[in-house]
Order: structure tokens, then C-alpha cells, then sequence
């Protein structure tokens, strides 16, 4: 049975939160962001045995569309927009983890695959 799941991402399936990119889209004057994957789940959720299979893709996401508009205030998704970020609504095989503010998905295609883009708009132009 599979799932739908909210997540930001660009072209190639990878979201914003990688190492010294956010420091380009992020307001630095703005809300705390809810906490971090590692926070959440730990450092390294892949190094969990048995937690993923061989040939799985994995990200992370959110339940709904207003769970993920809490991660990104209007300027931030602006910004996103820009370069070239999508809201996308996948199809997950599995929920490998979940915390009140994000979900961590396995499935057997990769990311882009069947992803359906979500105007931006659809976050709403709230702040965290």
C-alpha cells in the first residue's frame, strides 16, 4: 500500500538541506526551523541495519502540505523557486521514521520518478 508524501526537491530528487547550500535560501533573521533530520532520527538512519533495503531510495518529507509550510517562510520558498526547487507529491513504498514535524520514506523508484509537481502556492504565504 503506498502513501503520498510532500517534500521539497530540484531536478535530480535532492532537497535543499545539504551541506553549505542552505546558507544561499535560508532567512537568517527569520523563525527557527523545526529540528533537523539528525535530530530527529539520528545522524545516519542508513546505518541502522535492516532499516532500509538494498535498492531503496530514501528522503525525507511530510505528511501533508501544512506540515512541510512550516520549514519554509514565503521568502525562503521564493528563493527555492529560483533555483530551481520544486514541491513535488510522491508515491512512498514505506515510512522508515516519523517525528511530529517530518517523515523519512523508502521506496523502490527513485524520487523523480511519477513526482507531481505542487505550486508553491499551495504552502500558503503563512510563517513557520
Amino acid at each position: 500500500m503506498s502513501m503520498t508524501v510532500y517534500r521539497v526537491q530540484d531536478h535530480t530528487g535532492r532537497g535543499p538541506w545539504r551541506p553549505g547550500f542552505s546558507r544561499r535560501w535560508c532567512d537568517a533573521d527569520g523563525a527557527p526551523h523545526p529540528p533537523p533530520f539528525w535530530e530527529d532520527f539520528g545522524w545516519s538512519m542508513a546505518s541502522i541495519p535492516y532499516r532500509f533495503f538494498p535498492g531503496e531510495y530514501t528522503g525525507a518529507g511530510c505528511r501533508t502540505l501544512a506540515q512541510l509550510a512550516r520549514w519554509f517562510t514565503p521568502r525562503e520558498r521564493r528563493a527555492l523557486d529560483r533555483y530551481g526547487y520544486n514541491v513535488v507529491a510522491i508515491e512512498v513504498d514505506r515510512i522508515v521514521g516519523e517525528s511530529a514535524t517530518q517523515v523519512v520514506v523508502a521506496r523502490c523508484r527513485p524520487l523523480t520518478d511519477d513526482a507531481i509537481v505542487v505550486p508553491w502556492s499551495a504552502l500558503g504565504d503563512r510563517e513557520r
